[in-house]
């Protein structure tokens, strides 16, 4: 008799085990905060040749319908800066290029103290909103000329 209890009380903690484990594999369970430095939360941020480069933006109104986005960074040695320029002033996709096509084109040069002037070989920044009182959004991808790739570009309103 106290074997048969002794395997049914083993059978019972086998199962009641067996079946919590179960449920615990069925629960949701909760997705973690995977948000970089490179959401926008800063206002401008890009991933540049696998480096995230993140901090505050101003938009200037340039002539001919031009916006500018500008972003630096350090100072001296360490300094710094992209220029983001849309010619246009609605949203949308805008080509990278050096054409300056109204409407249709868009140009990002960067600058540092170590590499000098970078200019882009080809890209697409995607304006997502325009807001005269919230600012400038969107979200960009661009190749450099010397094959530096900007990845996870975001900036998010933006203002004068």
């Amino acid at each position: 008799m106290k074997i048969i209890a002794k395997f049914l009380s083993i059978v019972f903690v086998s199962t009641v085990t067996f079946t919590a484990c179960e449920k615990e594999e069925n629960e949701p369970t909760q997705q973690q905060n995977t948000t970089s430095a490179c959401d926008g939360g800063n206002g401008f941020c890009m991933n540049y040749g696998g480096i995230e480069k993140s901090g505050n933006a101003s938009l200037m109104l340039l002539n001919n319908n031009k916006i500018r986005v500008y972003w630096e960074s350090g100072s001296s040695a360490n300094f710094e800066q992209v220029e983001l320029d849309i010619y246009g002033l609605v949203e949308g996709d805008y080509d990278v290029n050096d054409l300056a096509i109204p409407g249709e084109s868009a140009f990002l040069q960067y600058f540092s103290m170590a590499k000098g002037v970078v200019n882009p070989a080809y890209g697409t920044i995607t304006v997502t909103k325009i807001d005269t009182i919230n600012g400038l959004s969107g979200i960009f991808t661009v190749t450099m000329n010397d094959s530096t790739k900007i990845t996870n570009g975001v900036f998010t309103n933006i203002v004068k």
